[in-house]
């Protein structure tokens, strides 16, 4: 990609996440970056292009994200990838703020958003599986019980941001973020499960302090 066309995108991104997408115009853009609106309007000429590329970019990022994930994880890869999420979420803060809004403004960024949610709530549904057969995960209580977990878990993920902004608490808090998805599966682990999620932890916070 064209390096200005990228600082376009990536100054985008950091005003967007500062003050909401729809309250940040191609003007504030140009000014941000010191070029004038003609040279940006080259490269995008209207804010819903810049939108949609900055979409593009997010969406390429974590198919990547999702790609690396281990097909069979251990409890500590699990917590990894978590924050790997958050972290990942951090950086498109204004995508998941603004999420409904969006995704009604640019029908086309809401059908790849489901395509996303259904293969993540699949690939969450597939981990609780191969955790059954572990036996650190007890079997389904009732029928469709993981299926309904693996729900639940995006939509922590997912709108934990909103949560967060709404109740003014502190978003940069990765440690409740990791926190809300284990409370959710705490009540399914086996005892052998109990005791592979504390050395998880452990092992997280060594990961969380490397990563600072």
């Amino acid at each position: 990609m064209n390096s200005t066309k990228q600082k376009i995108i990536d100054v985008a991104i950091q005003l967007f996440n500062q003050h909401g997408f729809k309250n940040v115009g191609l003007k504030q853009i140009a000014e941000q970056l010191s070029i004038s609106n003609g040279h940006l309007n080259y490269h995008f000429k209207k804010k819903d292009d810049l939108i949609f590329c900055c979409y593009q970019q997010l969406n390429t990022e974590l198919i990547q994200i999702l790609a690396r994930f281990k097909s069979f994880p251990d409890l500590a890869a699990i917590l990894e990838q978590t924050t790997i999420f958050y972290h990942f979420q951090s950086k498109y803060g204004f995508f998941y703020l603004d999420i409904l809004e969006i995704c009604r403004a640019y029908p086309s960024i809401g059908s790849i958003f489901k395509e996303h949610f259904e293969h993540s709530r699949q690939h969450i549904e597939a981990t609780f599986s191969y955790c059954v057969t572990r036996d650190i995960f007890q079997l389904e209580p009732f029928p469709k019980a993981y299926h309904q977990l693996a729900q639940t878990i995006w939509q922590q993920g997912v709108f934990w941001l909103t949560r967060q902004v709404i109740l003014e608490k502190d978003t940069k808090d990765s440690k409740d973020f990791i926190q809300g998805i284990i409370g959710l599966c705490y009540p399914y682990l086996t005892e052998k499960g109990l005791l592979e999620l504390k050395k998880a932890q452990k092992e997280l916070d060594i990961y969380i302090k490397s990563t600072k």
